[in-house]
């Protein structure tokens, strides 16, 4: 993802230690709703969502609720209406899965996923499919059932931290990408991933494959591993290189492929994750999507016509103690 550099603004200036995106943009104390909402990841990447209202609801609001003059919230509640917090902004709507409802949910849940990803450290991108043999790849039940039970176990035992997403091949069979952690149990498979290949490849000889790992991921050449553990069909794990941004976006993928199914959701879940996982730090701002555009920078922006609101999107990582953003895709 290429990294814009936004014109040197006051209001933006200011990096990580002087609160977010700097001090012009701190919340107002004792509101309720904001107009903005600030993610900031270990690393340094951030994410911005700012609206063209207050719809951002700050934790413990009901306590705050005591103290706040009955006025001031008969305001605040109005000016939140028909679009509570993140509710308008991100939640799954009720009315069935439209392909308008479907793409915005899927937009929720991939944003999720990109949160777990930015927030924790995962080694590992894997594949599991299933055998046939073993178990019935089409009853989604059964396959997720059993999922369940052996992510836990990895959980419990070798203490694992996952995100992981189901997909469909094109006979209707269930198969799993996903996240992992460096939880131990991944063993070279004698195959490699290399370029101009879909599928792995096993080296000629062991001159071949020495010549495969001095090249390295510099040449695109990828060793790829097993996952010792999992017992239902077969696996490949390949350790993440490179732009881990882009590693994360290649997961979220597959979350906005399952728009393409009927119902959305292929295992009654967008995604699994499980683990001793943490989320971004989240603050809270006042500064709305209008005065984002008037910076130069260029929001992914996307309509919620039955609320009345306009999000806008924008992605960047602190680079020597300034702001520097990059366009945020869906």
């Amino acid at each position: 993802m290429d990294v814009k550099t936004c014109p040197p603004l006051a209001p933006l200036e200011g990096g990580k230690g002087e609160g977010g995106l700097g001090g012009a943009l701190r919340a107002k104390k004792g509101q309720i709703y904001h107009v903005s909402r600030m993610k900031e990841y270990p690393g340094g990447a951030w994410e911005l969502m700012a609206a063209t209202r207050p719809i951002f609801r700050e934790p413990g609001w009901e306590d705050a609720r005591e103290a706040r003059p009955l006025a001031a919230l008969s305001q605040e509640k109005s000016a939140a209406r028909d679009g509570s917090a993140e509710a308008a902004a991100e939640a799954e709507p009720e009315e069935g899965p439209t392909a308008a409802n479907l793409d915005r949910a899927a937009r929720r849940a991939a944003a999720k996923v990109r949160d777990l990803a930015l927030s924790n450290t995962f080694r590992w991108f894997i594949t599991l499919t299933l055998d046939p043999k073993k178990i019935d790849r089409y009853d989604v039940k059964e396959v997720t059932r059993h999922l369940n039970t052996w992510l836990d176990n990895q959980v419990r035992r070798r203490g694992a931290a996952y995100v992981i997403v189901p997909e469909l091949h094109k006979d209707g069979a269930l198969h799993f990408h996903g996240l992992v952690n460096d939880c131990g149990g991944f063993v070279p498979s004698g195959t490699w991933k290399v370029p101009g290949r879909a599928k792995p490849k096993k080296p000629r000889s062991k001159a071949e494959a020495a010549q495969w790992a001095a090249e390295g991921a510099a040449g695109g050449y990828h060793e790829v591993y097993n996952w010792d553990a999992w017992p239902w069909g077969f696996s490949t794990a390949i350790e993440l290189w490179g732009d881990y941004d882009a590693a994360v976006s290649y997961v979220c993928k597959y979350i906005r492929k399952q728009t393409m199914t009927p119902s959305g959701k292929i295992a009654g879940r967008w995604y699994f994750h499980g683990g001793k996982l943490q989320g971004p730090k989240v603050s809270y701002l006042d500064y709305d999507l209008h005065q984002i555009q008037e910076t130069g920078a260029n929001p992914y922006t996307y309509s919620i016509p039955q609320a009345g609101l306009e999000i806008g999107i924008i992605r960047g990582r602190y680079l020597d103690g300034e702001a520097e953003f990059t366009k945020a895709g869906k």
